[in-house]
Formats: structure tokens, sequence, C-alpha cells
């Protein structure tokens, strides 16, 4: 896994710069689907590495450290590999983990008139008809939606919470993406997906009927913990970048590393960094209660991901600012950590349900 990694990182080292410019990855998502690392959480009977959320942690940190648009296309492939293994049938997994090892993945929970309240926002239709499902209207903001092969699928087959259906759905007639210009994390394949009298086989429902609110929240909860360990990778390449900086640019008789307000100012970044490392990996080898873990370790990423984003800026001052420099990139990539996969507030609610409990 390490060699994949490294090899992923060599490139987009090259290619961050005209991936975020382009908003759109290339030929290098190619070179990810003929790695193997779409394949790091697929079991190994079916082809994968059988790896966990430790090692998905360190695939997030690692392509975070470069790219976060990268980073998050892997991220999110990794969850809808994650919904088929906790709540695939035999069958299912039979038959789309061979097809998530080579091709990509995502999930669509998201519309226009929400995401984070799940119950309420989904309004895409899901119709039985013998022994399929029709589904009809458009999913937006999701990651890989324009490159998935296979797309997990929260739709409304009833009223309320109990009336949310997950579906594994292939990408075929009836199913078109709409690229979206986000600011940061480009060349994610962020799209509006538009589903148009696409039939789905009844065997294509995750659990059953009514079980999709179980889904979505089963998988988001322990998968926000790798989301974080992106952020982490995005903290780092700012720590590095600023020291770097700071060693290089000439003021005042010296260097700006040999300032103590700028010392201070790495330093408070490098022990946060340090505190989330720890928090990440030890959540991911002993998950225990996912959505907790999972909310307290998305609020400190974005926390710490930002504030070592701007302390970047700073220490550039106005090259810090220029279009696609490379910490400008970095500080609209954090700012994504507060929002996607869950909201920062809706996190803290998380949590506050939690102590009070």
């Amino acid at each position: 896994m390490q060699e994949v990694v490294e090899k992923l990182r060599a490139v987009l080292a090259e290619k961050a710069g005209e991936i975020d410019r382009n908003n759109d990855m290339g030929d290098v998502l190619d070179l990810i689907k003929s790695s193997g690392i779409l394949g790091l959480m697929v079991p190994e009977e079916f082809g994968g590495m059988g790896k966990g959320y430790y090692e998905a942690c360190v695939v997030g940190e690692e392509l975070g450290k470069v790219s976060g648009g990268v980073a998050h296309s892997v991220v999110v492939h990794n969850m809808a590999v994650d919904a088929l293994r906790l709540f695939g049938s035999e069958e299912q997994k039979s038959e789309f983990f061979p097809k998530l090892v080579r091709g990509i993945g995502t999930i669509a929970i998201t519309e226009g008139k929400g995401g984070s309240d799940v119950a309420n926002a989904v309004s895409m239709k899901a119709e039985k008809q013998g022994d399929s499902y029709i589904l009809n209207g458009s999913k937006t903001l999701i990651t890989n939606g324009m490159y998935a092969d296979v797309f997990v699928v929260v739709a409304r087959t009833g009223e309320g919470a109990k009336g949310l259906t997950a579906f594994v759905v292939e990408r075929g007639d009836g199913i078109t993406a709409t690229k979206i210009d986000l600011a940061g994390m480009r060349g994610s394949g962020l799209a509006s997906v538009r589903f148009e009298n696409v039939e789905v086989p009844e065997s294509n429902v995750l659990v059953g009927e009514g079980k999709g609110m179980r889904v979505a929240l089963g998988t988001l909860a322990p998968n926000r913990i790798p989301f974080s360990a992106m952020g982490l990778g995005i903290a780092e390449r700012c720590l590095n970048l600023a020291v770097e900086r700071a060693k290089k640019r000439k003021a005042f008789g010296g260097t700006l590393a040999d300032l103590q307000a700028v010392q201070f100012m790495l330093a408070d970044v490098a022990v946060e960094i340090e505190a989330l490392r720890r928090v990440i990996y030890s959540m991911a080898e002993k998950m225990e209660d996912p959505g907790y873990e999972g909310a307290v370790a998305k609020i400190l990423a974005a926390r710490v991901a930002k504030k070592a984003a701007d302390v970047a800026v700073e220490i550039h001052g106005g090259f810090g600012l220029l279009s696609s420099s490379e910490v400008e990139m970095a500080y609209r990539d954090a700012k994504v950590l507060d929002i996607a996969e869950g909201a920062t507030e809706v996190m803290k609610l998380l949590v506050a349900r939690k102590i009070f409990s």
C-alpha cells in the first residue's frame, strides 16, 4: 500500500496545480484506477487489499498533503465501498466489489433542499414497479459525481425518516452529471447528478426498503475519521510550506524564521497538528462510538487545517494570496472541511447529545 501511495503522491506533486486550475483530474484518474488504491477497503476475496479505517486514514492524510480534491475523491470512494461492506448482502458484495476495485464509487445523498437534515431533505423518488424501482430526481454537491461508475443513492420510498431507501446504482442510461465549480478541493468530480427513469432491480436495495437512513448515517459516521485525516494532510502541507518560506524570506537583518513572533505562530500550529494526528489514529485503531468520534475528529480537523492555512498565507504575505499558489489552494481546500460530509454545526450537535446523554 505504501508504495502505491508514494507513487500517487509523486505524480500529484507535479499535477496538483493543474488539477486545481482545470477542476478535473485528467489522466490522474486513470492512474488512480490502475494503481489498486481503489481496492483499499475491498475484502481480499473480492480482489481488494482488505484494509480498514486506519489505513484509509493513512491514504487520506498522504494524498491530502498534495491535493485536497484527489484526496476527497478517494475518501468518498472508500465510503461507497464501506456502505457495501457494512450493509450489502453477499450477493451484492460479489457483484459490486470487483467493480469498485477498478472503478469509482460515490455516495449520493445531498439534494438542493439540503444535506445535513437527511430525513427531510431527500425528495428524490423511488417508485416500485414489479421487481424494480424507478428513480427520478436530482442530487447535488456529489463528490465523484463526474467520475463514478457505482452510486450508493438514498431515495424516498415513503414518508419521513423511515421512508428512505438506499440503492446501489450503476452509471447508465438516464443518469447525467453536470460539473460544479467549487472553490476548494477541486478536481474531486463534484457534480449535480440527474436520475431520470432509472430502473434499479430490487436486488440492489441495501438492507431493505425503509433502511436508507440507517445506511446513510452508519456509513458517514466512521468515515468522517478518514475524512478528517485528509484535513490533517492539508494542515501538514500548510505547515511545511510556511516553515520553508520563513527560512528563506529575508526581513529585518535575518529571516522570518529568526523572529519569535513567527516561531510562536508556527509552534502553535505544530502542536495542534500533533494533537490532531493522535486523535485521528487512536480513534481509527479502536473505534468505539463512530458517531461521536467521527464528529470530534471532523470538528478538530477543520479547525486545525483552517488555522494552519491561515498562518501559511500570513507567512507568505502578499504572495500567499496569489491565485492558485500552493498556500492559496490549501486555504480553499481547508474551508471545505467545515462543510462536506456533515457541517461543523451538526457535528457539534452530535457531540452535545453525547455529553448530555
